[in-house]
């Protein structure tokens, strides 16, 4: 008997005989309206439950406390709050800069399911893309939803496809947004760095009011301008005034935040009608940013025209995403024991890519084929636009709902609480051709053309540093799935606690699952009680994965910039290397933990999990012609794309990550006013067991060192918060240590390229504490003045040294690495927050 049919059985008799634990329950102090409160607590279905008594571990941060961070997106607020969840900075990297990979226990981004109101939201549309944690996945972009509209974020940090489907097998992240009526409430803040860049502003405004009788509509506003920041230094790349290993008389490349703007509107609201009540909530957000590649050399001969830009050019990517969300639904009551909830949510998100202060080299080098004898002047006005679109990438999703729950009495002091649904989910994924200049190889797009600098050098095509997606590659995919789900759960006596889920779920392009849970907690007394978790999961490839294939421009082996394809998958370049579909990971969870309430004043929490995924999903490395030569299929395919470089999709790993959360908190009475310490620390490691590798097909190129770094050392195995916090009628201040542990991956290391002997064969980012601390003060009943500065002590990365990749191929501009940085390179920044209500 197989091990998933044993889980399976086992969870199917004890649901039968008695139970299972998930849902929610109100625990914030902010006015709302009771008669539409229905859940607030990850975990359990059952209404009562509280994240306190809960068989598995929730974390609730309520959004004051978010807000007091002085962060303004909702990834970095929650990153200076759980431990556990990580919020990566990286940079020239297309898309990084305004998607960041938001992961729950160093898992990756597509595998944590993000709800809101307890509703499944929808992903980007945008891939995390090689060479940055998170690659290949396409997570939810947690900073399309506004603080302001936020009243509390729920963190489950427990296997949970049983419970909530695909996708959460790292956890569940559930954010609420505010309820509460007869109140505005708003803020203006204004901030910058210590070195004078990355200024901005951001205001927002919240209102709420009744609805006829115990009805409400809540609306958030928010907006934020923020200028970029820059900490690249001169380079000795050299120029046509400059030469080359003296300084340049100017910062020419850029490394650090772009330029970005996020405009939002969210909306909560509910109506009784008779003795149901309808609900609808959603919002719109569109962002911007602008980006920028690797600067392009004045005598790159692939992809300068000196008579554009004589000293060379720094390509700009000007990034912008739309999301747009709705959901509708009815709940009510079959009697006093028994309620349904029937719904429907939509949700779209549009990601688009133009490039600014680029070229089409190919456009001057066919000119000068077709007119040797021209001048400069004529070769610069025939070399084509200097901007345009480059394309995008759409998804959308609509998800149906029904679900019932209630209790059945079977004769003990507790009833049996069950909770059964459905869901049915419609998905669509489009990539979008980009202008014809942004990808064409010349003006005519039918051969290569040699460099106006270099006659036995070929020009780049397409748009520098985002060439546009073509229109072979556009097109759109679909599929649908559905699911049925049983939870069960009761007190088997007044101290044991048990549960349990069942959950089928059909994906028509990817076949189905059926996954289960059990969860127990048993209270040896008022204030000690152990609890535990055992599941079987399963996450679906996405249509991001599955449905994707793009030319970029990457790093070779070398450290120049290439042309690369990803192959969408089941094509002739995967299918020559063993590979000719993506099928579902599956995963098995452990957890085990206590609750202990030391004193009046102390708590404690200890959970230590266990994951392992069987066919994780990766983005595979770029594999050239030399690497894959043992296949002349895969030659072939490869050099029909035109491309230096190719990767793709598959099944390749199976993996283990382990870890333990612990949180202790402390609460007292200071000096007429509330003094609380958290310590909350996470130790995590993820190992690679086995790469799938089909038959006749090397290990590393099924999985290559740089992909397996990112997997196992891209992100922190420990992190740690230190909070203390007072809190006054009159005034308030926090004091926050951030403690992040080291990353080390291949990616920019002589690893990933080779520079010859000497050089070091990794990028590190070494360990840090970064200190927060912010000071409030209540000017009047109605204005509160709120002051922050993070990292007070600017901590940064070891600057890097003559000795590394990245700075031999920056030619010293680049001051940090750029690839799994958790706390970014910024340093010190600051702001003043003016915050009212009335």
């Amino acid at each position: 008997m197989n091990k998933t049919f044993t889980c399976h059985t086992l969870a199917l008799a004890i649901s039968a005989a008695f139970s299972a634990p998930l849902a929610y329950a109100n625990t914030t102090d902010e006015p709302t309206n009771a008669a539409v409160e229905r859940v607030s607590v990850l975990g359990s279905r059952v209404s009562s439950r509280t994240e306190t008594d809960s068989a598995v571990p929730v974390d609730i941060i309520d959004g004051e406390t978010l807000t007091k961070s002085g962060f303004t997106e909702l990834g970095q607020s929650l990153q200076s709050s759980v431990p556990s969840f990580n919020f990566t900075r990286t940079q020239v990297s297309d898309g990084s800069d305004l998607y960041r990979p938001a992961t729950l226990r160093g898992l990756q981004p597509d595998q944590t399911l993000v709800l809101v109101n307890g509703k499944r939201r929808h992903n980007q549309a945008l891939l995390g893309l090689n060479g940055t944690v998170g690659a290949g996945s396409a997570g939810t972009d947690m900073n399309a939803i506004p603080l302001i509209a936020l009243k509390d974020v729920q963190v489950l940090r427990d296997g949970a496809a049983a419970q909530y489907g695909s996708d959460a097998i790292a956890g569940v992240i559930n954010v609420s947004l505010k309820d509460s009526t007869d109140v505005t409430s708003g803020y203006i803040q204004a901030g910058s760095t210590t070195e004078g860049d990355g200024g901005g502003y951001s205001l927002g405004f919240n209102t709420g009011f009744a609805l006829a009788e115990d009805g409400f509509f809540n609306v958030s506003l928010e907006y934020r301008d923020v200028d970029g920041t820059n900490r690249a230094q001169r380079d000795t790349v050299g120029s046509s005034t400059v030469p080359s290993g003296s300084l340049s008389d100017e910062v020419r490349y850029k490394q650090g935040n772009a330029d970005a703007e996020f405009l939002s509107i969210f909306y909560n609201s509910a109506l009784l009608l008779g003795e149901a009540e309808l609900y609808s909530f959603g919002g719109f957000s569109k962002r911007t940013a602008l980006g920028n590649g690797f600067y392009r050399s004045f005598n790159d001969a692939a992809k300068n025209v000196p008579q554009v830009y004589p000293d060379g050019f720094l390509p700009f990517i000007d990034n912008e995403a739309k999301d747009t969300s709705v959901a509708l639904g009815l709940r009510g009551d079959f009697s006093d024991d028994w309620q349904y909830d029937v719904s429907a949510v939509y949700g779209r998100n549009a990601y688009d890519f133009g490039s600014e202060h680029t070229i089409n080299a190919s456009y001057a080098a066919e000119y000068i084929a077709n007119n040797p004898d021209a001048t400069d002047s004529e070769i610069a006005a025939n070399a084509g636009p200097r901007a345009g679109y480059s394309g995008g990438f759409r998804f959308d999703q609509l998800t149906f709902n029904a679900d019932v729950s209630g209790a059945i009495e079977i004769g003990r002091d507790e009833p049996l609480y069950v909770a059964f649904g459905a869901e049915y989910r419609k998905e669509n994924y489009e990539i979008v051709a980009g202008e014809f200049a942004s990808y064409s190889c010349g003006r005519s797009n039918d051969s290569s053309f040699a460099s106006v600098i270099d006659d036995s050098v070929f020009a780049a095509c397409g748009f520098q540093a985002f060439p546009g997606l073509r229109p072979e590659a556009a097109g759109t995919s679909s599929r649908n799935s559905y699911a049925a789900y049983l939870d069960v759960e009761t007190q088997l006596t007044s101290k044991w606690l048990v549960g349990t889920a069942l959950r089928y779920e059909n994906f028509s392009d990817a076949g189905s699952d059926l996954v289960g849970k059990i969860s127990t907690r048993y209270d040896i007394n008022d204030d000690f009680g152990f609890r535990g978790a055992v599941a079987t999961g399963f996450r679906a490839p996405s249509l991001q994965q599955s449905g994707y294939t793009a030319f970029t421009t990457n790093l070779d082996s070398s450290g120049g910039l290439s042309q690369s394809f990803t192959a969408l998958a089941g094509s002739s370049f995967p299918a020559a290397l063993g590979v000719n579909n993506l099928e579902l990971e599956s995963s098995k969870s452990l957890s085990v933990g206590f609750v202990a309430n030391v004193s009046d004043s102390v708590s404690v929490t200890v959970d230590a999990y266990r994951v392992q995924i069987e066919d994780r999903i990766t983005l595979g490395s770029l594999l050239t012609p030399e690497q894959v030569s043992f296949s002349p299929e895969a030659v072939a395919a490869l050099e029909a794309t035109g491309a230096a470089q190719a990767n793709y999709f598959a099944n390749s790993v199976n993996s283990t990550t382990q870890g333990i959360d612990l949180i202790t908190t402390y609460k007292t009475e200071l000096a007429e006013g509330d003094f609380n310490i958290t310590f909350a620390g996470n130790l995590n490691s993820t190992k690679i067991d086995n790469v799938n590798t089909p038959e006749g097909i090397p290990t590393n190129v099924a999985l290559a060192d740089t992909q397996r770094s990112f997997l196992t050392g891209g992100q922190p195995k420990q992190r740690a918060t230190l909070t203390f916090d007072y809190d006054t009628d009159k005034w308030g201040a926090t004091v926050r240590a951030n403690y992040f542990g080291k990353t080390e991956v291949d990616y920019f290391g002589n690893n990933h390229i080779y520079l010859g002997e000497g050089f070091l064969p990794t990028s590190v980012v070494e360990a840090a504490v970064l200190i927060d601390v912010n000071y409030s003060y209540q000017l009047t009943e109605s204005l509160r003045l709120d002051l922050t500065v993070n990292n007070i002590f600017d901590k940064r990365p070891d600057e890097l040294g003559e000795n590394e990749v990245l700075d031999v191929i920056t030619g010293g501009a680049f001051r940090y690495p750029v690839r799994a940085v958790p706390y970014g390179f910024d340093g010190t920044s600051y702001s003043a927050k003016l915050n009212f209500t009335f």
